[in-house]
């Protein structure tokens, strides 16, 4: 008897089986920083957004990153250092949607029961250890470039710029805990609190005393505990009211904060104040769009229609006000005008920043810039 022949389909599951998972690919850290700082920053971004093992990567920047900078001739040294801290902010960026840390409890030691057949264990015969932090590739790559710039005691005026830069990253990883210290603090190993600041990166706590002047930093202490340690966050926020660069965001921020406190006059009295104390579209946008969404709680139908327009006006197109103010024409009646808002607002090229779809990752809006500037420095 003739033997059967497996359908195709089967035979090429088997064969992915039994070639295994594919590994992620280990690349040359020195090629790639002999690239990078050569000018081809884009080539080497799309291959770090291949399938990339990270850690290798951080492994070896660690062990050749040094001898690569040190190669350079002395007046070439502080470039060769600016590229490679800025790589590795850029590869951070590219692999920061993973998660960035891995909080791991510890099991419970309890004393050895003095009974054989006892089968349960009072609580208070347990000592439950702190859990255990361990921190990932990309926020360890942002740390390997800053603790490079930290040798030199009086910062250089490029450090600034790739320290906004780092900090747009972070900011976009959505992991608050990177800047500012453990957001469980106080609520227990159960709630995944760490309890043990050696495990800590706290990257605001080294970099603000370096340029104290830079609001910013200052800024993203109230951004970072916002959904946490509110009272800290009105402090922060508060503080900043009345600084020309970045005040009008923090009362923006602050008004946001009180809307979801339900201090809906708090919050709107805020936004006014926001408006007054900046020409930043992105921080009208938002004032206007959260005064909007106040005013639609209230059932104040008009006024928000009219903070909606508002902040469309500050921004053409901006998907969540746009949408917004569709919807409520639409719920008004007026459908054709609800369909052209819709219409415009998709055929729209260049497609613009939402505030709103950004506003977690706050400074990252600024990342083309920052990274322009710390390009065109490598270069010169």
């Amino acid at each position: 008897m003739a033997p059967r022949r497996l359908p195709a389909s089967l035979l090429l599951v088997a064969a992915c089986l039994a070639g295994g998972p594919s590994a992620a690919t280990n690349l040359s850290v020195t090629e790639l920083l002999d690239r990078y700082a050569a000018g081809r920053f884009d080539a080497v971004v799309e291959e770090l957004s291949g399938d990339v093992n990270f850690d290798d990567l951080l492994k070896q920047l660690r062990r050749e990153g040094p001898a690569w900078i040190a190669a350079a001739t002395p007046e070439k040294r502080a470039v060769r250092e600016l590229a490679a801290a800025t790589f590795a902010l850029e590869a951070a960026r590219v692999h920061e949607w993973d998660e960035w840390k891995l909080i791991q409890r510890q099991p419970a030691m309890c004393a050895s029961p003095i009974r054989p057949q006892a089968v349960e264990q009072r609580s208070e015969e347990c000592y439950q250890p702190l859990n255990v932090l361990y921190w990932k590739a990309p926020p360890l790559l942002i740390e390997w470039g800053c603790e490079r710039f930290r040798r030199d005691t009086v910062p250089r005026p490029i450090e600034r710029w790739w320290q906004l830069a780092a900090l747009a990253v972070a900011q976009r990883s959505e992991d608050p805990q990177f800047l500012v210290g453990d957001p469980n603090i106080g609520k227990g190993v159960g709630a995944g609190e760490i309890g043990n600041r050696s495990d800590e990166i706290t990257h605001l706590e080294h970099v603000t005393p370096r340029f104290p002047r830079e609001m910013r930093f200052l800024l993203a202490q109230g951004i970072a505990r916002d959904r946490v340690w509110a009272d800290d966050a009105v402090m922060a926020y508060g503080a900043l009211e009345k600084d020309p660069d970045v005040g009008g965001e923090a009362t923006m921020r602050l008004g946001e904060l009180r809307m979801r406190q339900r201090r809906l006059p708090d919050a709107l009295k805020s936004f006014e104040s926001a408006e007054t104390l900046t020409r930043d579209p992105y921080v009208v946008f938002l004032a206007r769009y959260f005064t909007a969404k106040v005013y639609e709680r209230q059932k104040q139908t008009g006024n928000a229609e009219a903070a909606y327009r508002g902040a469309v006006a500050a921004i053409p197109h901006a998907q969540s006000g746009t949408i917004a103010l569709a919807a409520l024409v639409f719920r008004d009646g007026r459908r054709a005008e609800s369909y052209h808002l819709v219409r415009d607002m998709l055929a729209a090229d260049p497609v613009p920043l939402d505030p709103w779809r950004a506003y977690v990752h706050a400074d990252d809006r600024f990342w083309p810039r920052l990274i322009g500037r710390l390009r065109a420095e490598i270069l010169k």
